[in-house]
């Protein structure tokens, strides 16, 4: 059940979705009108995007170098060292001195002055930090919503759990379970406990009741629900609020098998480890050598863009499968119930509760989680719209969100910075395929033969061309990275799968716009006319029963793909 909204929340759901039709018509119009005035816009914004792309390829470099090195780093022998001050100063040293890689012996280098005390930042974190606690100290709460998916789909996602290097005893599972899905998603949470109790400190299911006041169906009310339902239970056990950590993990995630570690080898050595969120680098690699090619080039544009954020701290938003601390989280009112996109927002409620003082941390360390498959290939397009639209709808916090950044005591810049990146980000998603690809030609077809003449006119399909050619050169190395990062093809497929990994990038102006730009206008058209969108749960579908061979295969891909690479060098 939708709330009515006021009049000042209707005013900024019809903003975006407002401002993108109107230059889509504005252009329309001036195409005919004033061809020269379109022809200037769209020149300045091929300019303005040809810059972006550049950009982006610098830090999808930068990150996928970063993630090669953090792949390959033992962080649990590093967290287990901390409380040795000299020990792990040491060690660190002798790895400096073997480090095969620049990168690799300046992140050594680095780590050593942050734990030296010597500088303002290493102050800061043997001060105010928590670097002298045993990691063992600590809990892993994991929260794994879900309504209808498979033993199969589960079974992966909790086994790559009880796989990862660190000490089980300090996880405790929850299995969140929606009463709306019926009992035979009871019937697979038990399945799923007894298979897996032992492997634990403690597993939980929870049902989230349907049809609770003030909630819309989806995945942030339910993992509100288990984790709130789940505190008196923390209090029985003896395990203080401080010594947690949440991890809300999509249901299809297979964490690296270093995954906690990382986590907490960064919360021990941030100077403000309880206003920290930490990202992994979400990889939809599970099941995509069985999508179809228009559905794998989507997935991994989607990895590509985890990349790209994980080298800017400043633009990086939790997404998907991360973690908190429970006490930030407790302290904003745990996820908000009323929103599609959870994952999204609750970065924003600490940054507005803490006053600015909140960041998202990137780990450089993948999660992989599966592309959108279905029984039929047309129904495989259809859930991925369906996943886009659901992503792009994150336009519904404009009602909340710009408001509160107006008039937020976080530092004003910061705040302003953060908004510009917000409103940009969502016009950019559904306005700039179509101005490139489709408008971006029109005023030269309807210009007139006086528009023609000009030096504009003349220049205009330069321009376009020479802005294609520039992002095939980037597209290229994007497709080896691809490469890298891809799982071992299975048995099944034949040497025409792999080829079929270099064609489907000729598919990529296709799904710019069908994957990209059509559910962001959809998403963005839909709350301005006030169809509010209701919250679509993605179906997990594998090709066959996941083995625990795959399962490790697909957990260990990260270190994999970083060990082939070096091999082919």
């Amino acid at each position: 059940m939708f709330r009515k909204r006021t009049r000042r929340e209707r005013f900024w759901e019809i903003l975006p979705g407002m401002t993108i039709w109107l230059v889509f018509i504005g252009a329309i119009v001036l195409s005919f009108t004033k061809p020269m005035w379109a022809a200037v816009f769209i020149v300045c914004f091929d300019l303005y995007w040809l810059l972006k792309a550049f950009n982006t390829s610098i830090h999808l470099i930068s990150s996928y170098r970063r993630f090669k090195v953090y792949v390959k780093i033992d962080w649990l022998l590093l967290a287990e060292m901390l409380s040795e001050r000299t020990k792990i100063v040491g060690h660190m040293q002798e790895a400096a001195v073997t480090a095969k890689k620049r990168l690799e012996k300046n992140f050594y280098l680095a780590e050593i002055e942050k734990l030296s005390g010597e500088t303002d930042q290493s102050k800061q974190i043997l001060t105010n930090g928590i670097i002298d606690k045993p990691f063992t100290d600590f809990y892993h709460l994991i929260v794994i919503p879900f309504v209808d998916e498979s033993v199969a789909v589960l079974s992966s996602t909790i086994g790559a759990l009880a796989n990862t290097q660190y000490p089980h005893e300090k996880m405790i599972v929850v299995l969140a379970s929606e009463e709306r899905a019926g009992e035979q998603a009871q019937i697979t949470a038990r399945a799923i406990r007894d298979r897996f109790e032992g492997s634990f400190y403690k597993m939980f299911i929870t049902v989230h009741p349907d049809g609770l006041p003030g909630e819309i169906k989806g995945k942030s009310a339910n993992a509100s629900f288990a984790v709130s339902s789940l505190l008196s239970e923390l209090a029985d056990m003896d395990i203080p609020e401080d010594l947690v950590l949440i991890s809300n993990l999509d249901s299809d995630t297979i964490v690296h098998p270093q995954y906690f570690a990382r986590v907490m080898y960064s919360f021990l050595t941030n100077p403000n480890p309880y206003r920290r969120s930490y990202q992994p680098i979400a990889v939809y690699n599970n099941n995509i050598w069985d999508s179809p090619a228009f559905i794998r080039v989507v997935s991994v544009s989607n990895s590509f863009w985890q990349f790209t954020e994980s080298s800017r701290p400043d633009r990086l938003r939790t997404f998907a499968s991360h973690t908190m601390t429970l006490r930030a989280l407790r302290e904003v009112g745990f996820w908000k119930k009323d929103i599609i996109n959870e994952d999204g927002y609750i970065f924003w409620q600490c940054y507005l509760h803490y006053k600015g003082d909140y960041e998202v941390v990137p780990l450089f360390i993948p999660v992989s989680l599966d592309t959108c498959l279905a029984d039929t290939f047309w129904q495989t397009l259809k859930n991925q719209y369906k996943q886009k639209k659901r992503w792009a709808y994150n336009v519904e916090y404009y009602p909340h969100l710009v408001p509160a950044l107006l008039k937020s005591k976080a530092p004003f810049w910061d705040r302003m910075y953060k908004l510009w990146q917000y409103v940009e980000g969502d016009f950019n998603w559904a306005a700039a395929s179509v101005l490139i690809t489709l408008l971006g030609w029109l005023p030269l077809f309807v210009g007139g033969a006086e528009f023609k003449e000009t030096v504009v006119a003349y220049n205009l399909p330069h321009a376009t061309r020479t802005l294609m050619t520039i992002a095939t050169g980037f597209l290229i190395f994007r497709v080896y990275i691809n490469l890298i990062l891809l799982p071992p093809r299975p048995k099944k497929y034949g040497i025409g799968r792999s080829i079929m990994m270099y064609l489907q990038w000729f598919l990529v102006p296709f799904t710019s716009i069908i994957f990209g730009s059509l559910p962001a206008i959809e998403a963005q058209t839909r709350l301005m006319f006030g169809w509010y969108l209701e919250f679509f749960v993605t179906p997990k579908t594998r090709k066959g029963d996941v083995t625990a061979m795959d399962m490790k295969e697909m957990q260990s891909s990260g270190s994999a793909a970083a060990d082939r690479e070096g091999e082919e060098k």
